[in-house]
């Protein structure tokens, strides 16, 4: 009797297996690229992302790209320091940095001349 209850079990299970629907599914999400919206101090050549409240900014040393909440001592900005609102696509804001540096001109009194874009 109870090898026969057992025999029961099992095959119930394999036949409720086997009638299980094993189609999988897969779908893709387009890659979305949003666009962020940092200032750029060209007097000290940083970039700041208001969102995340990380500054952006180059490593003299080490000449590598460097991101942090707070600037090292040997970078300044002041509350007057200009500053240009940018838009790109990505998260690393310095891609753009020879031609925001060309763009962003700074002269020696700390005045930036904005030199206009051909088109």
């Amino acid at each position: 009797m109870k090898k026969t209850l057992l025999l029961l079990l099992i095959c119930g299970g394999m036949l409720s297996a086997s009638a299980q629907d094993t189609t999988t599914v897969t779908t893709t999400t387009p890659s979305v690229t949003t666009t962020h919206k940092y200032y750029y101090y060209p007097s000290t050549n940083v970039y700041y992302d208001e969102a995340t409240g990380n500054y952006w900014y180059e490593d003299n040393t080490t000449s590598k790209w460097m991101q942090t909440p707070t600037l090292p001592s040997t970078v300044t900005i002041e509350k007057n320091t200009p500053r240009f609102l940018l838009s790109y696509s990505g998260n690393e804001p310095y891609q753009n940095n020879a031609s925001d540096i060309k763009k962003y001109k700074t002269k020696n009194n700390g005045a930036v001349k904005i030199k206009p874009e051909k088109h």
